[in-house]
């Protein structure tokens, strides 16, 4: 099975006849009793089939004339002016599948209302930005075949107006926590909505807890845990035979209505499996042993969902499985004195956590620094108070007896010191991040840390905890020039760092300059830990961008914004920036209505930044500066024809060209008039709409060039071969 899934990874969408090629394949291979062969057939037949079904259903949708669709609301985020809502079709062959579309001022919307929609739909798409997740494999993962708006000029019709038990029963549950402080986490811990602000967010990463309010297999086991101490001391006092297996499995119900309260959500659902693999195996078969289980839970769920093989929550929880039975045998069992579980408790602890921290590292590119502490106080503090109280609360509350209210407020005491911490860790910049180590090199370091653990080397402890905390203090890689061109649609994002000038390049439009900083530039900064900002250029300031820029200050307080007007209090011009970096910034001025035409010097290459720049401006330029050269050229106003003139283009005779605009839409960048003025000059563009962010490393002789796009993987998405 696991054979399968690393093959799989290579393969694109395959033509719909290799369907019947891998099932004759594992018949053939049941007869030959050849378990590798049908492990590894069984599931790419099971991948082929879902993945063929899902292009299949995009495919009927897009193609769809009528563009009429009977759906169900699954989800709403409400907003302003429009919402956000995830659909669910009804009829048609693409019944069962999902889609993503935006609502302009829409009717009042809940979740469970069955809609007869006009929707405008294109195949799903995103922004591939350094480290954040692909949007196509995304949506592959949640089954949503088309993103798109709804047509509010065609009629909107309501089939059914009808209100799920869930959500009438969590809009009962809400009246009763939500006037408390810790509500918020109170509403994840029982739906699994997280509908947390940005400083929690913050602290959910910083402090490494983010999977105590995620309902996982954590609180599934909590759950079917305590129903089945409860069920088994019940029983046995009613005298049956059979009092230990029928707890075990009446255990089932109380667990499964919890999966149910969440939304059977995908980390509630491979829970909910896992256990019932676990219990079929102690009632009806020959029980396994910890590495048994954990393989045939495994390789049970990617065979029934093989689009998990995409999700890192998914690699996550097997390996955090993977590593505690590893480290339970590495330890052997408990002792018996107080102290030396203290002992072993924290030991174990510190081995979990930092063996997390390396897988942690592969998947997001970093770890938290705090993680160690915080698992140390809250784990025990959420797992055996905090989480049990909530979880009691809630059973008392469904039963109908009266002062419910004493125990939800209990529970709010009981979770106010994860609050506090959490708030606390948001303040604190001790997330680590090392996006130049890469999943590879952090995967051949965790599994080289095991081998060290299963030999039973000495000093394994210390060993490894050096190993980890290296990577705090090990420094973000900048051994040339960098530039970062983000993917970030109809605005320019671009991130310069070399030795002695940090440059931050901003041509935002104002409405999306406050959605931008939060959503892409803050969290670029902090992927490539930039600790300090020496410029941000932003050469068509506005007053409007003011918030926006407050909140930039507020994490870089040293920062010195220029700008193409002339100095202000709060700005500088792009003349002084010039004039503070002589070696490595040039100003190419204008006497009147100065663009901020800037030449950057990256290890001998010229980067030209155009500024406001018109065809007017490239006339004057060309006219008073016939020396003007570049190597690397960013075209202006996103390749529109008021600016790219021939003449100017010809003057600078750059080896490449970047872009950064959207890539799909009524109109595509470069405009059509400037496309056959690249044609002619032969000039390489690299497009940030088309191929994601780019990423370029300047060597004196030589540089390296890469974009997200390219570096996304598997292959999936890719059209079958004709």
């Amino acid at each position: 099975m696991l054979a399968g899934c690393l093959l799989s990874l290579f393969l694109p969408l395959l033509p719909a006849f290799f369907t019947i090629i891998f099932a004759l394949l594992v018949i053939q291979a049941a007869y030959w009793r050849n378990g590798l062969l049908l492990g590894c057939c069984g599931f790419l037949a099971s991948w082929h089939w879902q993945l063929t079904q899902y292009h299949q259903a995009q495919q009927l949708v897009l193609q769809n004339s009528l563009d009429f669709y009977q759906v169900k609301l699954l989800d709403v985020q409400q907003r302003s002016t429009d919402s956000t809502v995830l659909l669910q079709l009804l009829n048609g062959k693409a019944a069962g599948y999902r889609l993503k579309v935006s609502w302009q001022q829409p009717p009042a919307l809940a979740t469970g209302q069955h809609w007869r929609l006009a929707l405008r739909l294109k195949a799903p798409s995103g922004r591939f930005n350094p480290g954040s997740p692909n949007p196509e494999l995304r949506a592959l993962l949640n089954q949503v075949v088309a993103h798109g708006y709804v047509n509010t000029s065609q009629p909107t019709i309501k089939l059914r107006q009808t209100q799920p038990m869930r959500e009438a029963l969590l809009l009962k549950l809400e009246q009763q926590y939500a006037a408390l402080d810790t509500a918020v986490l109170m509403r994840a811990l029982v739906s699994g909505e997280r509908e947390f602000d940005a400083t929690l967010w913050q602290g959910l990463r910083t402090s490494g807890l983010g999977h105590l309010l995620v309902i996982s297999g954590l609180h599934i086991s909590l759950v079917y845990g305590w129903s089945l101490l409860l069920l088994s001391w019940l029983l046995r006092r009613c005298g049956l035979r059979q009092a230990m297996n029928l707890a075990m499995l009446l255990a089932l119900l109380p667990a499964l209505a919890y999966a149910w309260l969440a939304g059977f959500a995908i980390p509630t659902l491979r829970a909910a499996l896992a256990l019932l693999i676990v219990l079929l195996g102690r009632l009806l078969l020959r029980p396994a042993n910890p590495a048994g289980y954990w393989g045939l839970l495994c390789c049970s769920l990617l065979l029934l969902q093989p689009f998990w093989l995409l999700s890192y929550s998914f690699w996550l929880s097997l390996s955090a499985v993977a590593l505690i039975l590893l480290l339970l045998w590495r330890l052997g069992p408990a002792p018996r004195k107080f102290w030396q579980r203290c002992r072993y408790f924290f030991r174990f602890h510190l081995l979990l956590t930092s063996l997390m921290a390396l897988l942690t590292l592969a998947f997001f590119s970093g770890f938290s620094g705090l993680a160690l502490l915080s698992n140390l106080l809250f784990v025990p503090w959420c797992t055996l108070l905090a989480i049990p109280l909530l979880l009691m609360s809630l059973l008392y509350y469904l039963t109908g007896l009266p002062f419910a209210g004493v125990l939800w407020q209990l529970s709010d005491y009981a979770l106010r010191p994860l609050n506090y911490w959490l708030t606390l860790s948001a303040d604190l910049d001790l997330w680590w991040s090392q996006p130049y180590l890469g999943m590879v090199g952090a995967c051949l370091l965790l599994l080289l840390v095991v081998a060290v653990l299963v030999v039973r080397a000495k000093a394994s402890v210390l060993a490894l905890l050096s190993a980890t905390m290296l990577f705090a203090v090990l420094p973000a890689k900048l051994s040339s020039a960098q530039l970062t061109l983000l993917d970030s649609g109809q605005s320019t994002v671009l991130l310069l760092r070399q030795a002695g000038l940090t440059l931050l390049y901003l041509d935002l439009p104002v409405e999306r300059s406050e959605a931008l900083l939060q959503q892409q530039i803050l969290p670029l900064l902090a992927y490539y830990r930039v600790s300090g900002l020496d410029a941000v250029v932003v050469p068509a300031y506005q007053r409007e961008m003011q918030p926006a820029l407050a909140t930039l200050r507020q994490a870089y307080p040293q920062l010195q914004l220029y700008t193409a007007a002339a100095a202000t209090g709060q700005s500088s011009s792009c003349e002084q920036l010039a004039a503070a970096y002589t070696t490595t910034v040039r100003h190419w001025r204008l006497p009147e209505q100065d663009p901020c035409v800037l030449t950057i010097m990256l290890n001998g290459w010229q980067l030209l930044l155009p500024g406001k720049l018109s065809v007017h401006s490239e006339r004057q330029l060309l006219l008073a500066y016939p020396e003007l050269t570049a190597d690397w050229y960013l075209l202006a106003d996103y390749g529109r024809a008021t600016a790219n003139s021939l003449a100017f283009l010809q003057q600078l005779a750059p080896v490449q060209l970047l872009l950064a605009a959207n890539s799909a839409g009524a109109h595509p960048y470069p405009v059509q008039a400037v496309r056959p003025r690249l044609g002619l000059l032969n000039l390489p563009l690299h497009h940030s709409g088309e191929q994601g962010a780019v990423s370029i490393e300047f060597q004196p002789q030589y540089f390296r060039l890469h974009t997200e796009r390219q570096r996304r993987w598997p292959r999936w998405t890719e059209k079958p071969t004709q």
